[in-house]
């Protein structure tokens, strides 16, 4: 079976993957988010381990895949996996970035600027934890 020959399931997994991103680049973004998520269910357990690159740019495709296709909550999920799984920041980046994105999109500007401030802390740019607009110069 599929599940017990590892070259065969990586060959599938890049299948689902060139599928997912030429649906998304046809904007079919709840398509691609099935061939992402059908992917991911083909990748080894300890993915995180032993295919890093290819787990993390999934799982960051579905997220966009599900944010573009009104799955915040699983955006929100798989966004916030990435931010904890990831090996370092750089490779966090563009997951905060789009979680910055959905929650000023939903209407969240206190879990936005939560968010963007613990990156500036990380990066050893301290930022307070509330802002006044006598702080801005307002």
């Amino acid at each position: 079976t599929i599940e017990k020959d590892d070259a065969l399931c990586m060959s599938v997994v890049k299948l689902n993957v060139t599928a997912g991103k030429m649906a998304l680049d046809g904007c079919d973004h709840k398509t691609a988010y099935f061939y992402f998520l059908a992917a991911l269910s083909l990748l080894p357990d300890d993915g995180w381990e032993s295919c890093y690159d290819l787990t993390l740019r999934l799982n960051f495709l579905m997220a966009r895949a599900a944010n573009s296709s009104r799955q915040y909550d699983e955006a929100e999920h798989t966004l916030q996996m990435i931010c904890n799984r990831a090996r370092c920041l750089f490779d966090k980046l563009p997951s905060y970035f789009l979680l910055v994105t959905i929650f000023l999109a939903q209407g969240h500007p206190n879990q936005a600027y939560a968010t963007c401030t613990s990156i500036l802390n990380q990066l050893g740019e301290p930022v307070p934890d509330s802002v006044t607009l006598a702080m801005v110069g307002g």
